[in-house]
């Protein structure tokens, strides 16, 4: 293996050691790393300077060209000449490295000049060619049920690599550390369990909403001042202010449903519970006050963070996230805000039952089209009565009032009804009003494991519990008899008989052998196929 003090993602001459040998080749491949797809090369360089490279270096020009350019297709040569320099009709041997590097998919058509012959054209190849966006990469994990290393999808399209970390904070896929090669494995998660947390979410006021400044906290660049040339004009500055973490409001304490660094969605958007002790993004965090890879935590974060300090407060109002809620998931907090004004001016201050469940801080698991109908219900009659009251108060006060009929009354439930029915079941109502997280809270969890020693191992002790506390019916069994296995016998009680087939047209070919040893073992494994059973490697 040759060496080189710069990695091989950097195979350039200036990167060669003393020995002169270039980069990590593998039977003359060059092996191309995930890291080089932020690699800029000296693309359209002056024939002079790519003349100058070794073919290696030439070689990783074209592969990050490609790579960089890997959804256009297949590119003729003409087109990497124009880009790179390089004349694979002249570099007879990168043409050849190419050849033989697995990074590169090489097409024949035919050539523009001369239909006649064909010409081949390149594309870069990446390990998994279907995976092209994040909905596909979550379709190839999912199908990966033994895992997949991270390090083989980081190739797939641009930016794959901001896709792979959002399924992991949202927790669509597992993720485990492989100490060996420091790479992140990929499992599929299968069916998700989320519950909400207590307390109505609201966007937090403007004070409560700190910025980082592309991760530092630079003061000489403060967001909306201008600069000036040197002849003293005004020049305007874009804006280098960012804001990477936002704060969300809540009116319930979240600290005893959830911990620093566990899976949140607030506003359909997914977020980790800030960990952050020092200002900057998540990867300049010490590894102490990094978000584990899961997404529920058994275990509070290193207690030498809290004497660092965090710098995004959780406390009993307010949810610290370690990344900027999207404009989307703003909208639908304040939709949900809205609507929850908008149902309870409806209601008329009414509390309780369905109400309390929809208007309430608490969380509830109710089907909302099912609290949706019986809030509609409820809440049109008590409307009615209040409105019979009214009309004959008005009536005793005024003779010339009249009363309403009957017609009149149900036409006026039923708008009322289909009034509260539509307030009650928007979808921001009870998808954005509560944060959510995966698994149980944490003061569940907490209550589970403290009383599960209670729990007695014995099934008869268990059973006169459950009778005592009214969990189980006086006849009831405490548990589903087995499953019966089915017999190999008919009704009767006699076995049954196994049919066997034997497919038609179908005879010895090699009757060479017929009569030898050899002929008689494959005709008895024939007859032993045909009866259903294995027959060594499975009759292959």
């Amino acid at each position: 293996m040759a060496g080189n003090t710069y990695g091989f993602d950097f195979l350039k001459s200036q990167h060669l050691d003393e020995s002169g040998q270039n980069g990590d080749q593998i039977n003359g491949d060059l092996v191309l790393s995930a890291a080089s797809a932020d690699v800029v090369t000296s693309w359209g360089a002056p024939a002079a300077d790519v003349r100058n490279k070794p073919d290696l270096e030439k070689q990783f020009d074209i592969l990050a060209f490609l790579q960089a350019h890997r959804g256009s297709g297949c590119l003729p040569p003409a087109i990497i000449y124009k880009a790179t320099g390089i004349d694979l009709d002249i570099d007879i041997k990168v043409a050849e490295m190419l050849q033989r590097n697995p990074k590169v998919r090489i097409e024949m058509v035919p050539d523009p000049e001369n239909p006649a012959l064909m010409a081949a054209t390149y594309s870069y190849q990446a390990k998994f060619s279907s995976v092209r966006d994040r909905a596909s990469l979550l379709a190839q994990i999912n199908r990966m049920t033994s895992g997949v290393p991270m390090r083989d999808l980081l190739d797939s399209y641009l930016h794959v690599d901001r896709d792979l970390q959002a399924l992991v904070t949202a927790g669509d896929v597992l993720a485990v550390s492989n100490s060996e090669d420091k790479d992140r494995v990929l499992f599929p998660r299968g069916d998700l369990f989320l519950v909400e947390l207590d307390g109505q979410m609201s966007m937090a006021p403007p004070s409560q909403r700190p910025l980082a400044l592309n991760g530092t906290s630079d003061p000489s660049h403060p967001p909306g001042l201008t600069a000036t040339n040197g002849n003293g004009a005004a020049i305007k500055q874009e804006s280098s202010t960012v804001p990477e973490y936002y704060m969300v409001e809540t009116d319930m304490d979240p600290r005893n449903q959830i911990r620093r660094g566990e899976a949140v969605q607030v506003g359909g958007q997914w977020f980790r519970i800030s960990s952050a002790v020092r200002e900057g993004s998540l990867s300049e965090q010490p590894a102490r006050a990094q978000a584990p890879l899961s997404v529920v935590s058994l275990i509070d974060l290193s207690k030498r963070n809290e004497v660092d300090g965090y710098i995004r407060p959780l406390s009993a109002k307010l949810l610290p996230l370690d990344g900027a809620l999207s404009q989307a998931a703003e909208k639908n907090i304040q939709s949900a805000k809205a609507a929850r004004e908008r149902l309870q001016k409806l209601a008329h201050g009414r509390s309780g039952g369905v109400t309390g469940q929809l208007l309430g801080s608490h969380a509830h698991a109710a089907n909302p089209t099912t609290l949706a109908l019986s809030f509609a219900g409820s809440a049109a009659s008590s409307s009615l009565r209040r409105h019979h009251a009214s009309s004959s108060s008005n009536s005793r006060a005024n003779n010339s009032s009249t009363p309403i009929t009957a017609s009149q009354a149900a036409e006026q439930r039923e708008l009322t009804k289909v009034a509260l029915e539509q307030a009650a079941s928007d979808p921001a109502l009870s998808l954005y009003s509560h944060a959510r997280r995966h698994g149980c809270t944490r003061d569940v969890r907490d209550m589970y494991l403290a009383t599960r020693p209670l729990v007695p191992e014995s099934d008869q002790q268990l059973h006169q519990l459950l009778l005592q506390h009214k969990l189980m019916e006086p006849g009831e069994q405490m548990r589903r008899p087995r499953l019966k296995r089915s017999s190999n016998v008919d009704n009767d009680g006699k076995p049954k008989k196994r049919r066997y087939y034997e497919p038609k047209k179908q005879r010895m070919t090699n009757t060479h052998l017929e009569g030898t040893e050899i002929g008689a073992v494959l005709a008895r494994a024939a007859e032993t196929q045909r009866q259903g059973r294995s027959v060594g490697d499975g009759g292959m």
